[in-house]
């Protein structure tokens, strides 16, 4: 189940969930939209793992985004090699040791309790 938000660095992006045929380019299945802080997401692959990679995806892009990577990345065009290298990296860990997210999840837990409403 997607939130409605997600917070990258000090902004709240929105989740927005699309129909079938809404991408701006032919074959995306995801996009994110730094200016209007919005995430789009294909509702067809929101609950698979394909969608939970394609998600993972566009909020690497937020973080090269917000932390300001853009501009050094696109000037030789690398920002997509590297988000996607890095998104299907991370995803495969998480496929290989699901015991890792709740490892995570625990920690942050600790950290900051379960009344941290960050992102919901």
């Amino acid at each position: 189940m997607l939130k409605d938000k997600i917070k990258i660095g000090y902004q709240q992006y929105t989740l927005d969930v699309w129909p079938e045929s809404f991408a701006t380019t032919e074959e995306a299945v995801g996009e994110f939209f730094a200016n209007e802080r919005k995430i789009g997401i294909r509702g067809d692959y929101v609950d698979s793992l394909h969608g939970a990679n394609t998600l993972l995806h566009e909020v690497m892009h937020g973080v090269a985004y917000q932390y300001g990577m853009i501009e050094t990345l696109d000037k030789f065009n690398k920002e997509e090699k590297i988000v996607n290298t890095f998104t299907n990296g991370i995803m495969q860990v998480f496929v290989d040791n699901p015991w890792f997210i709740d490892y995570i999840k625990k920690q942050i837990d600790k950290e900051y309790g379960t009344s941290n409403s960050q992102g919901k």
